[in-house]
């Protein structure tokens, strides 16, 4: 296994003579291997030094405590240096909102990052290759997607990952080094462990050399998302104009070309969680011209096929006290016509009006004016059932720098009437209405 690590690490250009190596030990079969091979190696790869990284997470109480002691007795044993950093994650994923697992990894490259090290070694082998392909399969990922984890990424390194866990736990028996066990990986209250305990012996039932067939694929998966990245880079680079970008320069490429070019577009702006549906909005935009808002608090705006971008205006919240009687209202998202009417009216008007006016009997409390609150929701009239604003915009395909400015009345009941969407079900005029009030937007 030792040959087929360094035919990896010189393949991929890992290492370069005379860095820092860090190495993530864990404890785990994976990564006292992986700190074995590379300690053994240092002077054949040209290493100049190297950094054992443990980090405990604060979740597993004594066992976390026994995973610490075992990593920092390995490192006296090899002579290398070790660093322990820890962290209370349970703590950390309750402010942030984050599962405990993506509040672990981001907590544990943080620290990566701190410890002086030009390049990091992680223990990610084959089989973590393969339970990542099938995870992003399972959630419609794209060709990048599939590539699973890269052999390089910035400063992290992954040295076993042609290397199937087969194959550690085979180096481990024959070094003579032990190991400790992550309790977590027996369960399957992970996705990742499901795969790993339920889906990969099905597969390699149906073909016992499925780890030499997935690395094949995968080498087919690089080689076509290598390609397409190259191209699409060259493409964005000469579309580049300063902060904008010509679209004339790949608006008629092949789609696969083209949302590559986008989506790299979106990443350069810091546009938030990105998918397929914004890359498609984008590519509309490009197509006819307008404007589009993305995650992220970013709009894209396409004018004579050059793009650019701003930052989503929104209003900040409002509320003020509504008078219905007749008059002109002034409010932060615009200026207003209040108009009284009453019964003898309604035989004028046509259905479509009248479901825009408000029954003033049917309003319950005190009456005010704002715009939108997160959570609002309502039942329009002639609608069967209650949604919420998000979805009406949603639906109606609202600007994002819209929905903030939309003017709302409200009663102690809740939304009596909205700017968008009209009056709701429960406020709507029939033919017992006697007094009814009429709302028209006059100016900005």
């Amino acid at each position: 296994m030792t040959d087929k690590v360094l035919k990896t690490v010189s393949k991929h250009h890992m290492v370069s003579a005379g860095e820092t190596v860090g190495i993530g030990l864990s404890g785990g079969a994976d990564s006292v291997a992986l700190t074995h091979i590379l300690s053994e190696n240092k002077d054949v790869l040209g290493i100049k030094s190297i950094k054992a990284i443990h980090i405990h997470h604060g979740i597993r109480g004594k066992e976390a405590d026994r995973d610490m002691e075992f990593s920092q007795n390995l490192c006296e044993k090899l002579n290398i240096e070790f660093l322990c950093f820890k962290a209370d994650v349970p703590v950390e994923a309750r402010k942030t909102g984050e599962s405990l697992e993506e509040c672990a990894r981001r907590i544990r490259y943080s620290f990566f990052a701190e410890c002086g090290c030009d390049k990091i070694a992680t223990a990610h082998n084959l089989n973590d290759n393969m339970e990542t392909f099938l995870l992003n399969l399972t959630r419609g990922t794209s060709l990048s997607g599939l590539c699973s984890i890269p052999y390089t990424r910035d400063i992290y390194i992954r040295p076993l990952l042609d290397c199937t866990r087969a194959e550690i736990e085979r180096y481990n028996r024959e070094n003579g080094l032990s190991f400790v066990t992550d309790s977590t990986n027996l369960c399957d209250d992970y996705s990742r462990n499901k795969i790993r305990h339920n889906v990969l012996p099905r597969l390699f039932e149906i073909n016992p050399s499925f780890d030499k067939s997935f690395q094949r694929c995968l080498d087919s998966v690089y080689l076509a998302e290598d390609y397409f990245t190259e191209t699409a880079r060259d493409l964005l680079n000469s579309a580049r104009s300063g902060e904008d970008y010509d679209c004339s320069v790949f608006e008629n490429s092949h789609n696969a070309l083209k949302y590559r070019v986008i989506s790299m577009i979106l990443k350069e702006k810091n546009a938030k969680n990105i998918n397929r549906k914004h890359i498609e909005s984008v590519a509309a935009v490009i197509k006819t011209g307008g404007s589009v808002d993305i995650n992220g608090g970013l709009t894209v705006t396409v004018e004579r096929k050059v793009l650019s971008f701003g930052k989503t205006k929104t209003t900040d919240y409002f509320e003020c006290p509504a008078d219905i009687k007749s008059g002109i209202i002034e409010t932060p998202v615009g200026i207003y016509a209040v108009n009284t009417h009453f019964k003898k009216d309604l035989q004028n008007l046509n259905k479509e009006t009248v479901d825009n006016f408000i029954d003033c009997d049917k309003i319950t409390g005190v009456l005010y004016f704002r715009n939108r609150r997160e959570g609002d929701k309502y039942r329009q009239a002639g609608r069967g059932v209650t949604k919420t604003l998000k979805d009406l915009f949603n639906e109606s395909k609202t600007p994002v720098c819209e929905r903030s400015k939309m003017l709302i009345l409200s009663d102690d009941c809740g939304i009596v009437w909205t700017e968008f969407f009209g009056v709701s079900q429960r406020c709507k005029v029939t033919d017992k209405t006697e007094k009814y009030i009429k709302i028209e937007k006059t100016g900005e």
